[in-house]
């Protein structure tokens, strides 16, 4: 262990309550406003209408309750929260009647009922590199999830999607009909990637259940925990609201009661709007989270950043509604918040799962894992913290790091105590950080100030005695002064505090928590502490495989300020390759244009005299897998070849992932019947294998679903109103196919016409020179060379010889159209009725007209044509 852990007291008791009030008011000062008397009616109900709707309430008893309605001649529906037994629901109160009951003493508290939902957006364009996954994916494949069940809180995504089957636990509640929107963010948590490359989710090991979103208060903690549930991810929304109400003190409680439970909400993409109440009222680009409960302390917000590490203009930013620091970190979002809470739920899996094997399989404490999800955060927006970013942008790596290096501490403190945990840094860290937090007790809903227990953290060098306090940001209401950069001082309103110290001297330091306000027994907290070191590459790591040709981001950490060289290089070749000069070495990004080439490959970045060589990674091309054919007992597949000297790994989907199937030099494969029956459903993949590595794998398709002839992709008449039939004839593949025979039915059964041997081609005109008069059915027959035959659908044509015409269907059903061939473009039609009486009379257009019998009653009708060369043509058509 590299921490060692001190006790003693710092105060007696008889001063303890002077000093407390006295840091108390001193430090409220600086971060906030002085809190006012609690309002027992929620803000967004102070300026209702008289439409009657559903309200919560808090009271302190039923039976007093439904005394103060009698008292105030208040005739309102009282039920039961199905959900949370110590709340109640009421409807049928007018906005007068809400006031008055919210000065009852047995209302603890009004508030809305359920709003209405929506889903803050998703788009399939997911950049996991941005939060370095794949490098936890490349250095820790042991840590995919497993074991571990997360739950989607929205609607119900699907099951049954290819990259979700066989990893879902059944919702407590059925559901009708499932959401692409829950569907795309479940596989952001732990998609299998059976689908493709943008199909791989972060924790692709762990299960998945759902629960709605429409109760927009937790979930029974009993359903969670029985399920198995220890991350929930929130990625909806119901508008800005700014104050701690009956939801997000319901989240808090849970968390009291199940500490292992994280709860992850998207922060909203409300970004430029403006709240309607509370101190921070008509603030445009801050505190606009976009719901109450995630207001909540014991919780995590996440905001998005954009491709270019900006935050983005939509994320919605905090504070939130009493000061605190809201979102606490930010992930990749370029479809917004969904998709970066969904990100940082599938990363807290993996933190959970890299401590489980450490501590026999037990979960960590959720404050421990929201503890080492913002310590190991990459700083972005303004230096330390910010309302905008929180903490900074979620570190996969880092995170798994800092938990397999068992750097945290979980302790508990009394009322006055001080700890004190000494570390020893070593020498070159470019930074020290640390992080305190603690799982606050639920407040009282329209509390002011949320925040119940209070501790400090502070950092001190054990040579010297200097001392380092945490980072806070000015919470007054005023735009100015909530995009003032952090400065150190205590924290008063935070259940998270950080301190960082760049390029601390080798040596000990003592990280102290003390019990400032602890209002009863001993408060739980989680102490987390990095050391930044070493630069390093974050993108493409060993197992990468970037796209030759195209533009690829490349990500690197932790480079000095400068200008750098950017190169590349062939693996076995010694010359570098120049990519750009003049770098900024501490974007940490570059879009590179990769060469169109099929090769191991190494980037690196150099200036004065630092290099940074990346690991060796692939560039290939994603294979395009294509169905040759799918004929009864036997299905070929085939892709590009992408150089001589290239493999190809071809993949069978299982119960839930991709298995290897085949390994070939070849760029095809036939399957047959026993293997076939091997495969369901029917999909498959591919990917190409360059000096013993694999790349990235093709998108699979499924032989069943594709559309897939055997080996006829298409066959059809192209001409039948002349003195012979055309029929053209497209093959899908010409793979082991000896010859074609084209087919007409004759007599009941099919005579051979013209036969094709061999068949070299894919495309063929196939012409009948004598067709018989009136319908004509064809079909091609294939031979292979193993002497199977396989045999195209059959092809009716109805044709008429130049000179003649065909009235068809005769007789004619009334209402359906009735068709006239014959070979004169243009024609004029009429329609004689038995008494002779003209009913129709027109010019059509085409080899087949249309004539509609719409009025016809039946009996016995003439058609008379006129061709373009004046010949009359007569035929009868029978009506029924």
């Amino acid at each position: 262990m590299m921490h060692k852990r001190l006790r003693k007291w710092r105060i007696n008791a008889s001063w303890k309550g002077v000093l407390l009030a006295c840091l108390t008011l001193v430090t409220l000062g600086v971060q906030g406003q002085t809190p006012q008397v609690r309002s027992r009616l929620a803000p967004a109900l102070t300026t209702g209408s008289d439409r009657p709707t559903t309200y919560r309430l808090q009271v302190t008893s039923r039976e007093a309750l439904e005394e103060c309605l009698r008292k105030y001649n208040i005739s309102a529906k009282v039920y039961a929260e199905p959900r949370t037994p110590q709340l109640l629901l009421i409807s049928g109160l007018n906005a007068a009647q809400l006031r008055e009951l919210a000065a009852c003493p047995a209302v603890k508290y009004i508030d809305q009922g359920n709003r209405q939902p929506t889903e803050e957006a998703e788009l399939r364009n997911a950049d996991l590199s941005a939060n370095h996954i794949p490098a936890v994916h490349s250095q820790y494949p042991q840590l995919m999830g497993q074991g571990l069940v997360a739950s989607v809180k929205e609607r119900p995504f699907d099951p049954a999607d290819l990259d979700l089957r066989g990893r879902t636990i059944a919702a407590a509640e059925a559901s009708d009909g499932y959401s692409p929107h829950a569907t795309t963010m479940a596989t952001y948590i732990a998609g299998a990637g059976n689908s493709g490359p943008l199909g791989l989710g972060v924790a692709p090991g762990a299960k998945l259940t759902s629960s709605s979103m429409e109760e927009l208060l937790p979930d029974p903690t009993a359903q969670l925990l029985q399920a198995g549930v220890s991350v929930q991810n929130h990625s909806y929304g119901v508008g800005v609201e700014n104050y701690y109400g009956l939801e997000a003190q319901a989240y808090d409680a849970q968390v009291i009661e199940a500490p292992q439970l994280l709860h992850v909400f998207s922060s909203g993409n409300s970004g430029g709007e403006a709240g309607a109440t509370g101190k921070y009222a008509g603030i445009p680009g801050f505190a606009n989270l976009t719901g109450q409960f995630k207001q909540s302390k014991n919780s995590l917000s996440v905001g998005a950043l954009d491709p270019d590490g900006s935050i983005g203009a939509r994320s919605s930013k905090g504070p939130a509604y009493d000061g605190r620091v809201k979102p606490e970190l930010t992930a990749y979002g370029k479809g917004g918040t969904s998709e970066a809470a969904a990100v940082v739920s599938g990363i807290a899996l993996l933190v959970q799962q890299a401590y489980r094997e450490q501590h026999e399989s037990q979960l960590p404490p959720a404050s421990l894992v929201k503890a080492i999800l913002i310590n190991s955060a990459d700083d972005v927006g303004r230096p330390e913290v910010d309302f905008e970013a929180g903490f900074g942008n979620a570190n996969a790596l880092s995170a798994i790091r800092t938990t397999r290096n068992r750097q945290y501490i979980t302790e508990n403190i009394a009322q006055g105590q001080e700890l004190t945990f000494r570390i020893s840094v070593p020498a070159g860290v470019r930074r020290l950080k640390a992080t305190l937090v603690w799982h606050d007790p639920a407040a009282e809903a329209g509390e002011e100030q949320a925040l119940i227990h209070d501790l400090d953290l502070s950092l001190r060098q054990a040579a010297t005695g200097q001392v380092w306090e945490p980072w806070v940001l000015s919470a007054y209401a005023y735009p100015d002064s909530l995009r003032q950069p952090a400065r150190r001082g205590k924290d008063r309103i935070n259940n998270v505090e950080q301190v960082t110290l760049a390029s601390p001297k080798a040596g000990v330091y003592e990280l102290q928590v003390q019990g400032h306000r602890v209002l009863s027994g001993r408060q739980p907290f989680a102490l987390v502490y990095t050391f930044e070191t070493d630069a390093e590459w974050k993108y493409p790591v060993a197992g990468s495989s970037l796209i030759a040709g195209q533009v690829n981001r490349i990500r690197w950490q932790g480079m000095q300020q400068g200008n750098a060289r950017l190169e590349y290089r062939i693996a076995g070749n010694d010359v570098w390759q120049l990519i750009a000069e003049g770098v900024d070495a501490t974007t940490f990004g570059y879009d590179w244009q990769a060469p169109d080439t099929v090769a191991e490959v190494q980037v690196r970045l150099s200036m004065a005299g630092e290099v940074l060589e990346s690991d060796t990674f692939l560039l290939s091309k994603p294979l395009p897998l294509t169905i040759g054919y799918a004929c009864p007992g036997q299905v070929m597949v085939h892709w590009p070849q992408l150089s001589a000297d290239t493999q190809y790994q071809v993949y069978k989907l299982g119960e839930a992932y991709l298995e290897p199937l085949a390994l070939l030099s070849d760029t095809l494969l036939v399957l047959g019947e026993e293997q076939l029956q091997a495969l369901s459903p029917g999909y498959l993949a591919v990917a190409p294998v360059v000096a013993g590595k694999t790349g990235m794998k093709s998108i699979s398709v499924n032989y069943e679903e594709e559309g897939a002839a055997c080996y006829v992709a298409s066959f059809l008449a192209t001409s039948y109103v002349t003195d012979q039939v055309v029929l053209e004839l497209q093959l899908s593949s010409t793979h082991q196919l000896a010859s074609l025979t084209l087919e007409r039915l004759d007599d009941g059964s099919f005579r051979p016409l013209k036969s094709v041997s061999p068949v070299n081609a894919q495309d063929f005109k196939l012409e009948d020179s004598s067709p018989g008069s009136g319908k004509n059915v064809y079909r091609v027959k294939l031979t292979t060379a193993s002497g199977l035959t396989f045999y195209s659908q059959p092809e009716e044509v109805v044709h008429t010889g130049a000179g003649q015409m065909l009235v068809y269907p005769n007789p004619v059903e009334a209402g359906q159209p009735l068709f006239i061939a014959l070979s004169s473009e243009t024609a004029q039609v009429e329609l004689v009725d038995k008494l002779g009486r003209l009913l129709y009379r027109g010019t059509r257009e085409g080899m087949v007209k249309e004539i509609s019998t719409l009025q016809l009653q039946a009996g016995l009708y003439l058609i008379r044509v006129r061709t373009e060369k004046g010949d009359l043509l007569v035929e009868r058509v029978q009506v029924r």
